[in-house]
């Protein structure tokens, strides 16, 4: 069932001369008075507070980051959606007679109040008005002017009334209400009377009350690693004021929006209250988002003295037993203490946002108009009133038009309790908020180059907070950090522009720095940016809070440690770059120059920073090791902005989803240098309370080992290859006389730009990671965003700048050059492997062969297998055939070779083009072969050796797939024939397939020895022998009948031997002798030499 309510006024009668009005009651008119627009309210507090919930604030932007922007460039942004409007109708009677309950109940406690009111200086009776100081601007002046005029009486805080309003037609009100009400109201009688048992139990945890913790004399202090102060955080941020020297406007402002009978209640307004759980569980009902605080001054000021704020994710705001305790030391403050200074107390703690999140109101009255809280005018008064209730997005530089709304929303609620007229409501409004607000850089301090050390301060104050649930700016801290002063300060010198050699080319231009231990995790510098070098505090930190795509600065980490963690490379492992595309996709991966390299080492890749390496190595690990694996891997590296699901291939040149903040960059490199072992990064040592009510805090962070030591050892290695690498890399500054490691990044805008008129595909971020053995040091340059015609963009001339290279020079040097650290320990496990450069599994090195395709490296121990060259080389022959032309010719035929290149010696250039799967040609590529075996054995040949009775009777070699050769046969001998494929300057071969047939008998008859002059002896091989060549010793082994082989032997060259074949060895038969008494059996062999 739909249900209307109607609210009641806070008193019973209306001004006599001020008809009663509302902002749901301003409309736009002839006067010019505009109805203002719903703006977020307080969870807590506030009287009346529309029903809109303001956008997702960001981490940073909750503590008011980067919101110091001039009012000129204030960011207009729409505004929130209107407030829901709900029909006004009267309560149920039952929940009238409820009410009239409480007045009796509350009758002593009204008396006690009217008397504590009567008798206190400076509850004023009326809002008496001075004339407070305005700008400039006409607007501001008159109604300021008009507001000294004529301001309404008003007695202790709250409006009167006379008459009553004519009420409209009752509606039903479900019983839950009633219940609702009732509960609250037992409560509060509980609480009254004497230790209900339920109320008591809630009561023993509460804090103890102390009014010395509500004035907060202290302020927090940080300390850098020598324990030096560095910074009163209280002093900075906080300057407190007297209830005093507050200006009337002020006062009024924030009681008629946050707390309108302040002077009436004790602490708790059971009224307001009731009310405010009336609304908003009516607006539950009935489908509204719409909540109504009910918390007082008093309670709020207990709240935010006691419990954890709810930035901190830990407040107990939702729970019964913290209101319950809440409201009551809210009702000891109020004995203990006066309004005026809890009033006092309260303004002095609050958060006005700003650059610095501005505590108090003295401070944010300087911050945003220049001047003291006692000279605010009304108009001022009412945009601070509201800007507390979302401190970034009512900071009128941030978003003018919620800031506008939210103050017309205060005067119009200043206008419904009669603490102004409707003529000064009309004037105020009419002013502009941005003709009254001042530069807030013009009131910084630190020159150009800012606060001293706040970037680190800052880093510290959010990790202080995170830690302890508690807001260092609110509760008195001691923070002991590992703060290094000298590398802070080249750091602070760094975004400041001090140094020459680091040109920043124009003001969008932006960096982020940050240094720590390896070891330890700990943080001992921050630079977080230019905008910290202008002055401020809390703004946008570019090397903790800022993500980005980190390019190819990641490829040690992601790809190759993982490499020589599932895959078994080597360091001396060859890799080719070629062009490819993106699995299941059309994008085709290129380099930054747009060329391909072919094959290459490790270090080559990485010191030159190729994409397509980097990405088939890590595609290798997915298909070995697994996509969870890997998945695992990347989350344990502390990466807080991705998730599984946001995984893909191209994390492995640091794109597609992959962001990361310096911070997170430099930890997950950290693990490289500490033997695989990632720690969260941290800036503090210790935490004490001055108050001494809890206890100190030292914060350990457990090392998680993500990476075995050698794979992280292997991975460093190419990183030190990077710096002392004949590689024109931008690193090569760096260059000590210890080891130093890093790896550079580059990301660009793609087509993303083009709207800035950004050309396509420029850079528009530079990465250096630097380190040795004892740091590690991550530097972003580049620009937050693109800006129309501003060349936020890095043209030639920028990146031949080397900004980040000059950065990471000064820092390093600061780091380390006064302790020169050796280089990482090689650790147990890791093996040298010395093979032949290219191949994989690595093939043992060949004796003699060139030291140019001899490759050197390191590898886990694990992995450590060579294999014989031969191993794999060759190609499976399938068939093999053998024709017999004739007695003395042959015809063989092989399958032709799988890679015809191979016939061939291979070049120094290989085709590495992309085609489809239609074989269609996408891009045309060529690249270096750095090893070939045909350097070493030659180009493949096929091969084919003949036998007869177990004896090798011929050797073919040929370069084609079919030759016909002229062989000498044994007529009607059985010969065996094996075919192969072979190098031609080896003796490696592959498979072999044998064929048999039965030679045939030969057409033609025995030469006639005495014709021909061969005669049956054995000739003298000296003595003018007749046979000086292979034509006539083979025309002499078929005069007479014996078997023919040639001998490849250059020593022998042109000799002969004539072997008689024993069953136990071979017989060299000697000149003159006559063979044909050992020819019988076809024993003999003449063996030529060539």
């Amino acid at each position: 069932m739909h249900f209307i309510l109607r609210r009641l006024p806070m008193s019973e009668t209306p001004r006599p001369d001020e008809t009663m009005i509302g902002p749901e009651d301003i409309k736009e008119n002839a006067e010019g008075t505009v109805q203002p627009p719903a703006v977020p309210a307080d969870s807590d507090g506030g009287t009346e507070q529309p029903a809109v919930e303001p956008p997702a604030v960001p981490a940073e932007a909750k503590t008011g980051q980067d919101a110091g922007a001039p009012a000129a460039e204030a960011k207009k942004a729409p505004l929130p959606p209107a407030k829901e409007k709900v029909q006004n109708a009267s309560l149920k009677n039952g929940v009238i007679r409820i009410r009239k309950a409480i007045r009796r109940m509350k009758k002593k406690a009204a008396a006690r109040s009217s008397s504590k009111a009567a008798g206190k200086t400076g509850a004023k009776s009326a809002p008496k008005k001075t004339a407070a100081k305005t700008t400039d601007k006409p607007a501001a002046k008159a109604a300021a002017d008009t507001t000294a005029k004529a301001a309404p009486k008003r007695s202790s805080g709250t409006a009167s009334h006379s008459g009553t309003r004519k009420r409209k037609k009752k509606l039903k009100v479900y019983n839950l209400l009633t219940m609702i009400v009732i509960f609250f109201l037992v409560l509060e009688i509980i609480a009254g009377a004497a230790g209900g048992a339920l109320v008591s139990r809630m009561l023993e945890e509460k804090p103890k009350l102390v009014v010395d913790d509500f004035f907060s004399p202290e302020s927090s202090h940080v300390y850098d690693m020598n324990g030096t102060l560095i910074a009163d955080v209280g002093t900075q941020l906080r300057e407190n004021v007297s209830y005093n020297e507050l200006s009337e406007a002020v006062i009024d402002a924030f009681l008629a929006t946050e707390d309108s009978r302040y002077f009436d209640h004790d602490g708790f307004d059971i009224s307001r209250f009731t009310k405010s759980v009336f609304t908003t569980v009516k607006n539950i009902l009935i489908g509204s988002s719409a909540r109504q605080g009910g918390s007082t001054f008093t309670m709020q000021l207990v709240k935010l003295t006691y419990w954890q704020n709810e930035e901190a994710g830990i407040a107990r705001s939702k729970d019964i037993e913290y209101k319950i305790q809440q409201i009551a030391l809210a009702r000891e403050l109020e004995k203990e203490t006066d309004k005026k200074s809890i009033l006092e107390l309260y303004l002095n703690k609050l958060n006005f946002g700003g650059t610095g999140n501005i505590r108090g109101i003295e401070m944010a009255s300087q911050y945003y108009y220049g001047k003291s809280a006692g000279e605010l005018n009304l108009a001022e008064a009412a945009m601070l009133a509201g800007v507390i209730n979302s401190p970034y997005y009512y900071d009128p530089h941030n978003f003018l038009d919620y800031a506008t709304a939210r103050r017309n929303t205060v005067l119009s609620l200043m206008l419904r309790h009669g603490y102004i007229k409707k003529s000064e409501y009309q004037l105020a409004v009419n002013i502009k908020v941005e003709d009254t607000l001042v530069d807030p850089s013009s009131r910084r301090s630190g020159g150009t180059g800012g606060y001293a050390y706040q970037s680190y301060i800052d880093t510290a104050i959010r990790e202080a907070e995170k830690i302890t649930g508690q807001d260092p700016y609110s509760v008195a801290m001691e923070i002991y950090t590992y703060m290094d002063p000298d590398v802070q300060t080249v750091m602070d010198n760094i975004q400041a522009g001090y140094y020459e050699d680091v040109w920043f080319p124009d003001d969008l231009m932006e960096v982020g720095m940050i240094s720590e231990d390896n070891h330890t995790g700990a943080i001992v510098a921050v630079g977080g940016g230019r905008n910290y070098g202008r002055g401020g505090s809390m703004l946008l930190n570019h090397a903790t809070s800022q993500y980005k795509q980190p390019g190819s600065s990641v490829k040690p980490i992601l790809d190759y440690a993982l490499a020589f963690e599932y895959l078994g490379w080597a360091t001396s492992h060859v890799v080719t770059d070629r062009p490819l595309m993106y699995e299941g996709t059309n994008i085709i991966v290129k380099n930054a120059s747009g060329s391909y390299g072919g094959q290459m080492t490790l270090d080559y890749a990485v010191g030159n920073s190729l994409n397509t390496p980097a990405i088939q190595t890590l595609q290798e690990v997915i298909n070995k090791a697994g996509w969870q694996t890997v998945v695992n891997y990347i989350m344990s590296l502390g990466f807080s902005q991705i998730t599984e699901d946001s995984f893909d291939i191209g994390f492995a040149i640091g794109g597609s989803n992959l962001v990361v903040s310096c911070k997170e960059l430099m930890a997950a490199h950290a693990v490289l240098m500490n033997g695989g072992y990632y720690i969260e990064p941290h800036t503090i040592q210790r935490i004490e309370f001055r108050s001494g009510l809890y206890e100190p805090i030292e914060p350990y962070y457990e090392p998680s080992q993500v990476l075995t030591e050698q794979a992280a050892y292997l991975a460093a290695y190419l990183m030190y290859r990077c710096v002392s690498g004949p590689y024109y890399n931008y690193m090569q500054l760096l260059q000590r006389d210890y080891p130093v490691y890093a790896k550079t990044g580059t990301t660009d805008w793609g087509d993303e730009g083009l709207e800035y008129n950004i050309p396509s595909g420029v850079a528009k971020d530079k990465w250096m990671v630097s380190e040795t053995s004892r740091y590690t040091t991550a530097v972003w340059v580049g620009y937050e965003k693109g800006e129309k015609d501003a060349n936020t963009y890095f043209s030639d001339e920028k990146q031949k700048a080397n900004i980040p290279g000059y950065i990471s020079n000064h820092i390093l040097s600061a780091l380390t050059d006064d302790i020169h650290p050796e280089g990482i320990p090689r650790p147990e496990g890791i093996s040298d492997i010395q093979h032949i450069l290219g191949t994989f599994p690595y093939a043992s090195v060949i004796p003699g062969m060139p030291s140019s395709l001899i490759a050197n490296g390191m590898i886990k121990s694990d992995y450590y297998n060579l294999v014989e060259p031969s191993e794999g080389t060759l190609a499976t022959i399938y068939n093999f055939n053998v024709i017999q032309e004739s007695a003395d010719t042959l015809t063989l035929t092989w399958p032709a070779y799988p890679d015809a290149e191979k016939l061939e010696d291979a070049g120094n250039t290989m085709d590495i083009s992309l085609y489809d799967a239609y074989g269609n040609m996408l891009v045309e590529a060529y690249g270096n072969r750095l090893f070939d075996y045909s350097w070493i054995y030659g180009p493949v040949r096929y091969k084919a050796t003949l036998t007869q009775n177990g004896q090798v009777v011929g050797q073919i070699t040929s370069d084609s797939e079919t030759t016909t050769e002229n062989v000498n046969l044994l007529p009607g001998i059985d010969v065996q024939a094996c075919g192969y494929y072979g190098y031609e300057k080896s003796d490696v071969k592959s498979n072999e397939i044998c064929v048999s047939f039965r030679a045939k008998e030969s057409s033609r008859s025995r030469p006639d020895n005495q014709s021909t002059g061969y005669d049956s002896t054995v000739p003298d091989n000296i003595d003018g022998a007749i046979m000086y060549n292979y034509e006539t010793a083979k025309a002499w082994s078929i005069a007479n009948g014996v078997m023919y082989m040639e001998v490849r032997d250059t020593l022998r060259a042109g000799t002969f031997e004539v072997v008689y074949d024993t069953d136990d060895a071979e017989q060299v038969l000697a000149p003159g002798t006559d063979i044909n008494k050992y020819n019988k059996d076809n024993i003999v062999t003449i063996y030529y030499f060539g």
